[in-house]
């Protein structure tokens, strides 16, 4: 209930209600289209009522919690910690060894492959002074035993961990289905 200046106690109307808060009429229709201020009768506004509603507006509004630019605000905070979750779980299945990192696993298998590579190009020339002028069977079994030799030098794990050493690469223990395995890591 207003007092006017004839001391009789009544409503307002809109443009009373507006000019009371200092707004324009037009940010009054705003603050009742968003449901900030209840919408009354024509003359129907009570000024400590529409007063509360705008100062609770404007109170969530300064504290991040209302009007458009609250709602962004909100919103960009949401994403931050989203982001922040995200990032923390996949930390932690890096930690869990859950998750590997492929840059250390190509570069691990680059060196094998080129290893195996470098041994296998190599077994003509290791070969080839024992081959001159020998018989076709007996070329063979040199070939052969050779062969096998070098399969067997790349299918052992010390030789696959020794060129993984020499790559700049360690390897630590992870058990892996209950079983002690080799992880590799990165030392540099």
């Amino acid at each position: 209930m207003i007092t006017t200046k004839l001391g009789l106690e009544g409503m307002a109307t809109i443009a009373q209600a507006a000019a009371h808060i200092c707004c324009s009429r037009s940010q009054f229709d705003q603050y009742l289209a968003e449901g900030i201020v209840t919408r009354q009768s024509s003359g129907e506004y009570d000024f400590d009522e529409v007063r509360r509603e705008v100062l609770a507006h404007l109170r969530s509004v300064a504290a991040g919690r209302g009007g458009s630019a609250g709602s962004r605000l909100t919103e960009e905070r949401t994403r931050l910690v989203a982001a922040k979750r995200r990032r923390e779980e996949h930390q932690d299945a890096i930690e869990a060894g859950e998750v590997v990192q492929l840059d250390l696993i190509c570069r691990c298998l680059e060196q094998t492959l080129l290893g195996m590579r470098n041994r296998l190009l190599n077994l003509p020339g290791e070969t080839a002074y024992l081959l001159a002028l020998r018989p076709q069977a007996e070329c063979y079994e040199l070939m052969n035993d050779a062969v096998r030799v070098a399969l067997e030098e790349i299918a052992d794990p010390a030789w696959t961990a020794a060129q993984i050493a020499s790559a700049g690469l360690v390897s630590k223990g992870v058990k892996i289905d209950g079983k002690e395995e080799d992880d590799v890591a990165d030392v540099a």
